[in-house]
């Protein structure tokens, strides 16, 4: 799930604090892992995926809003797309090669060639190759039952990601009509997934009810388009998170997409609005790196747990779970942030300037001599 940073418009600034705590949501929910059973109400932190997903639909919608029928929509479409594959794809890799390390350190020792790697590991390598396109697949991890997780397990989400974005850059051919078209696309794909029961991983995972969070999130943006003129009461906007964020905590109760669909989408607008204008240092730095602390805080959690069964701290107890529990959100979150200046942002940097670079100038406009036309 993730969502590329909104970086243009005031008013839409609560977009990237939001971004920031759905990012500390999932982490909150993964530090669960570390015990065996807590209360159900700690599960609603996974619900800051399905914000995620929201915020994503309602961006892409907003950074081409600048499309009409005069746009040259090839050039515009290869661009959306080259700079959504910018913001995702490069850091996920080191995620993903960072991840498999343990794997490649068992494999090695075992071939003596590539291709006796290849055949002593095929179905890992395969998985290995298909993460790095995005491809879903069964998970290596026997626990999973089958389902489609990647090596860097909460990489579902970019699976989805990108593959909304490559329909979206295919929607933008319709120009002004591209929000309904990406729309009409993946309501067709949910209501198949509703009348036909695929069995086949990708049958599945393209038809999942989760799709429908990025027609929430383009929904959003519309009704911001019609609003974002008009002063709203705090209060009123204070009730309507507080709604929102109940009905996140019901939907993840029964974990219905339908219900957490227009929960997360009445969250997203709220933040749009209750935020205007508002500069907030700490949540903007935390948007900006929540794409490092969503993709690392699983392996920051490893050298955490390690430090907690070696200072002997046990699980038993409210106290001890949470202390452990911040111990991990707070660590994962500090090395997230500075994963971000030291890697994220400097890559990000490089490869936009690159794209700049590869840009084709615009052809010089002949001067005017006045005084022939006079």
């Amino acid at each position: 799930m993730y969502p590329a940073a909104v970086t243009s418009g005031k008013s839409i600034d609560g977009l990237q604090y939001l971004r920031g705590i759905a990012a500390l949501m999932v982490v909150f929910f993964h530090s669960r892992s570390y015990f065996t059973d807590l209360a159900v109400w700690t599960g609603v932190g996974a619900r800051g995926v399905d914000i995620f997903f929201v915020i994503s639909g309602f961006i892409m919608a907003h950074s081409t809003r600048h499309i009409g029928a005069d746009s040259s929509i090839f050039r515009e479409s290869v661009v959306f797309l080259t700079k959504r594959i910018i913001r995702v794809v490069p850091l996920y890799w080191v995620a993903l090669l960072w991840t498999s390390g343990p794997y490649w350190i068992d494999w090695l020792p075992t071939a003596s060639s590539p291709l006796d790697l290849y055949q002593n590991h095929r179905t890992e390598i395969t998985a290995l190759i298909k993460d790095f396109f995005f491809i879903p697949h069964p998970s290596l991890d026997p626990e999973d039952d089958g389902d489609a997780y990647p090596i860097v397990i909460q990489g579902w989400t970019l699976n989805y990601e990108m593959f909304f974005y490559g329909l979206f850059a295919l929607s933008m051919f319709f120009r002004s009509y591209r929000l309904i078209a990406a729309s009409t696309i993946l309501i067709v794909l949910v209501v198949s997934g509703r009348l036909h029961k695929f069995g086949d991983i990708a049958g599945l995972f393209y038809t999942s009810k989760i799709l429908i969070e990025f027609v929430f999130g383009m929904m959003v943006f519309h009704v911001y388009t019609k609003t974002q003129h008009l002063s709203f009461d705090r209060v009123t906007l204070v009730v309507l998170g507080i709604i929102g964020f109940v009905l996140l905590n019901s939907g993840s109760i029964v974990n219905d997409k339908f219900v957490l669909a227009p929960a997360a989408a009445l969250i997203a607008l709220v933040f749009v609005h209750a935020f205007r204008g508002v500069k907030l240092r700490s949540l903007k730095l935390l948007g900006d790196a929540s794409y490092s602390i969503y993709l690392f805080h699983p392996a920051v959690f490893e050298f955490v747990r390690w430090f907690i069964r070696d200072i002997g701290l046990s699980k038993e107890g409210y106290l001890n779970i949470v202390t452990i529990v911040m111990m991990q959100v707070v660590t994962a979150t500090i090395i997230g942030i500075v994963i971000y200046f030291t890697v994220e942002k400097p890559l990000l940097k490089g490869l936009r300037n690159l794209l700049e670079r590869a840009r084709p100038m615009p052809a010089p406009i002949p001067a005017v001599n006045l005084a022939a036309n006079s």
